[in-house]
């Protein structure tokens, strides 16, 4: 089993984002796979309506997340800069990991997608 990074890093009320967690969740069937979302990218994880932007609702997304071994993380620094509290994510498994730890991640892993 591989380690697969997908990094979001802005862009995150668009189909770019929508296509990055399709992508994850594709390459967390058989592998281990983590999405972290950094910078401008945390607000993907945020309560927002794709549907008004004319994207495809997440809702499948956070079924499916049960079944796969995808582990979503966003970047301790980028919701504290940001303003966004734990308690305003729209998924209830998002794992707050510092930096640092990422960076760890990052450097473990065998392949790296960054959106």
């Amino acid at each position: 089993m591989k380690k697969v990074v997908h990094i979001l890093k802005g862009d995150p009320f668009s189909w770019k984002s929508h296509e990055a967690l399709r992508v994850a969740t594709a390459t967390a069937i058989n592998n281990e796979t983590y999405f972290i979302c950094i910078r401008d990218g945390v607000y993907f994880l945020t309560k927002w309506e794709s549907k008004r932007l004319g994207i495809e609702s997440l809702e499948k997304f956070k079924e499916t997340l049960e079944f796969i071994n995808l582990t979503l993380i966003a970047e301790e620094e980028s919701l504290h800069d940001r303003g966004i509290l734990k308690t305003e994510l729209t998924f209830n498994n998002v794992r707050i990991m510092n930096s640092e730890d990422i960076k760890n991640l990052i450097h473990e892993a065998d392949f790296l997608f960054v959106w």
